[in-house]
């Protein structure tokens, strides 16, 4: 497998200072033989410390995002969240995309964070994943890739799913503190599975992070063991980017790509 860094990052849509509820969620996986590695599990809050935990000037990687990376629609939505809508919450599965443009200030407007990072990572030397002919150069995976992803399509797929796991945006902490054990079991029986492929390996660090007693986290607590939870979820999709498995591409070319993982046993045909 390959030696290059894996992360993920569930991006706060504004800054954030320690503490505040905007801290993004930043998970590295590393390979070791055909197992994932969880080397580094952290909150981080201001922009240019997002940066600098990714190190972009350090080795290969692969930057799984969830967060819109390219916006040029002023107003309503991208071609990806109406697709995504499409395929996912047609059976009200929960997976519904919240619509992103250039007037949106939740998002950022103009100078949304995603397109920051993206920027940043692009001067690096980043190829954006819009479709599987991105990923490959010369038959070879490219060295540093950047990818837009969306947790909730994300664990249908992966968990066999039909719905979503109710575990954000929910009012009551006992209604977080459900999700938040389910995701963990859920992670658990199909990502830390022997039979997992790509396997995610368990050890303290990640036995922390899906261990924790949610009963007895306070609500700040729950939203920052959430933010952790997106974050290893989008590391394993940037595992599975570079492991080349199949994947779907929603949206359209240049203006906004979100990439889910494919597995071939759902039942619905592909399209």
């Amino acid at each position: 497998m390959s030696g290059r860094r894996l992360i993920g990052i569930d991006l706060a849509w504004q800054e954030g200072k320690p503490n505040s509820p905007n801290g993004s969620g930043c998970a590295e996986l590393v390979w070791e033989k055909d197992e994932l590695r969880l080397t580094r599990l952290e909150l981080v809050y201001s922009f240019d410390d997002i940066v600098e935990w990714i190190k972009p000037d350090c080795g290969d990687w692969v930057i799984a995002i969830d967060a819109p990376l390219v916006v040029l629609n002023a107003v309503g939505r991208r071609q990806a969240e109406a697709q995504i809508d499409d395929r996912y919450d047609r059976n009200r599965s929960g997976a519904k995309a919240q619509s992103s443009n250039l007037t949106n200030e939740t998002l950022g407007g103009k100078d949304h964070r995603g397109g920051r990072l993206w920027r940043v990572l692009e001067d690096r030397g980043a190829t954006l994943v819009e479709r599987s002919e991105n990923v490959r150069r010369e038959s070879k995976i490219a060295e540093r890739l950047v990818l837009e992803t969306y947790p909730h399509p994300a664990m249908i797929e992966l968990f066999n799913r039909e719905k979503v796991i109710r575990y954000k945006r929910v009012r009551k902490n006992a209604d977080k503190q459900k999700g938040q054990q389910e995701l963990a079991a859920e992670i658990c029986k199909h990502l830390c599975a022997e039979s997992a492929k790509p396997r995610l390996r368990i050890d303290e660090r990640l036995e922390n992070l899906l261990s924790a007693p949610a009963s007895e986290l306070t609500s700040k607590a729950l939203k920052c063991r959430e933010d952790l939870l997106d974050a290893v979820v989008c590391a394993y999709v940037a595992a599975w980017v570079d492991r080349g498995a199949p994947f779907r591409a929603f949206g359209t070319l240049g203006k906004g790509v979100i990439i889910v993982p494919w597995k071939r046993w759902m039942r619905e045909p592909d399209g």
